[in-house]
């Protein structure tokens, strides 16, 4: 990853000199960052500005006002990013802001752009639950852009002049593609809000009209709910237990870097080996931002191999409440480290109907195809389910122990083969399994993975 990307940074100008000056005044002298270059662009003002690094000669709106500065940078050297600004905000903050931006969107290849919390009548721009949260769109206020996701993807939508819409469009757009919109909790700043534009109302009347006729003719009637709902969510279901905290670290350190595709995890934490749990585990899985932490002690009259397959079937009971119906259960054990094109691997999963699992692990040298035969199955170390695969597990796993002996990767394959449906493999191994104490209590050390991709 290079640690400093170059940046151009475009400030679009109209009629704001004082405030446009000390935001450039700001950039120039205080923002801290190495390779950067300021492009300041006077959109027709009435006044020349007097620091404007380029002035076009009539009041082209903002997305295409936008575009020229675009065009003049891009054109004057190949930047890795584009921080679009507009000229009405603040950093009261801290001056790390594009330092941090520049860290987590190019800490990872399926992130497309990234903005700052701030103030936002979109409410969700307002606090990221993490250093990368995954939202439908940005609002177009200090968007950091990579170069290759606007060569591959195009700039905004020039029809839409005054600025409305080029964030639910462009967010779609990203989200199209593969890649995603970030947010993040490492940098914030302050919108100021509509400065430059003199008769608010009028403004709100012609934007919003001419949003509604370009997305209407593009994505239909239903362009609202297509542009901005986020497509299904997968929903972790991460089994933990505190047998050895040094390899809790390596995994929480791994999982935070996958953990904006997906959404905010459930955490079952195991204690029937010890009911006591440490301050610095506790401190690991609260970095996680788990949506809810379920504790299972040990089962009585169950010894502790068999009490564990408890804690997993109480997990799916709580990770089923959570998941949607179109959405999808991702079990995770605590004993991996992701691969950098994990979140990759996961964009190009297909889920048909008669799908019991996906297994993003291969043990060993693999399965030899995609498709795993039942009695072929283990390595429960990262599986993606339908829900519908899920809840047959969960509602039916009172009979399975019955007449399917342990453990519950066994009792997943077997009942869910002869049920019919088809258990799976991604291509490559997306996680390398790394040994844990989970995998003591199976009985097992570490089954490396030779397919695994780095």
């Amino acid at each position: 990853m290079n640690l400093s990307p170059d940046i151009a940074i475009i400030v679009l100008h109209f009629n704001t000199p004082e405030m446009t000056s000390a935001l450039v005044s700001y950039l120039q002298n205080d923002l801290d960052y190495p390779n950067k270059k300021i492009y300041v662009i006077d959109n027709g003002s009435d006044e020349p500005l007097a620091c404007s690094t380029h002035r076009l000669p009539e009041n082209l709106g903002f997305t295409r006002g936008m575009h020229e500065g675009y065009r003049i940078a891009s054109t004057e050297a190949d930047y890795d990013g584009y921080w679009l600004l507009n000229s009405d905000v603040g950093f009261e903050f801290g001056n790390d802001v594009l330092v941090n931006l520049c860290q987590v969107l190019f800490s990872n290849e399926s992130y497309a752009q990234i903005a700052p919390q701030h103030n936002s009548p979109h409410g969700f721009m307002e606090r990221a639950g993490c250093e990368a949260e995954a939202v439908p769109y940005l609002e177009p206020v200090a968007t950091l852009i990579k170069g290759s996701v606007v060569k591959a993807l195009g700039f905004w939508d020039l029809a839409l002049t005054y600025g409305w819409g080029v964030d639910y469009d462009y967010g779609y757009r990203v989200r199209r593609a593969g890649l995603m919109n970030i947010l993040t909790n490492r940098a914030r700043i302050t919108h100021r809000e509509h400065r430059s534009i003199a008769d608010y109302p009028k403004f709100v009347e012609a934007a919003s009209g001419e949003m509604r006729s370009v997305l209407n003719e593009k994505y239909g009637d239903g362009w609202w709910e297509q542009t901005t709902t986020m497509e299904r969510r997968i929903v972790p279901l991460i089994l933990s237990c505190e047998r050895d905290v040094s390899l809790t670290e390596r995994f929480v350190s791994s999982y935070l870097t996958v953990q904006a595709g997906l959404a905010r995890p459930l955490v079952v934490v195991d204690i029937s080996a010890s009911p006591g749990l440490s301050a610095r585990y506790l401190s690991l899985i609260a970095s996680l931002d788990p949506r809810a932490v379920v504790i299972h002690s040990r089962e009585p009259d169950q010894d502790l191999y068999n009490s564990v397959q408890e804690a997993v079937n109480l997990g799916f009971q709580y990770a089923l409440k959570e998941a949607g119906p179109n959405d999808l259960i991702l079990f995770i054990e605590d004993d991996i480290v992701f691969s950098s094109r994990f979140l990759a691997g996961l964009k190009t999963v297909e889920v048909q109907s008669d799908v019991g699992f996906i297994s993003l692990y291969q043990p060993g040298n693999g399965y030899g195809a995609r498709e795993i035969a039942a009695g072929q199955f283990y390595g429960t170390q990262c599986v993606l389910f339908p829900r519908k695969a899920a809840a047959e597990i969960a509602d039916n796993w009172e009979e399975l122990k019955k007449y399917i002996p342990p453990g519950y990767d066994i009792r997943w394959s077997r009942f869910l083969g002869e049920r019919g449906y088809k258990l799976l493999c991604t291509d490559y191994s997306y996680v390398q399994h790394i040994g844990s104490a989970l995998s003591r209590l199976h009985g097992h050390g570490s089954h490396t993975s030779s397919n695994f991709v780095a």
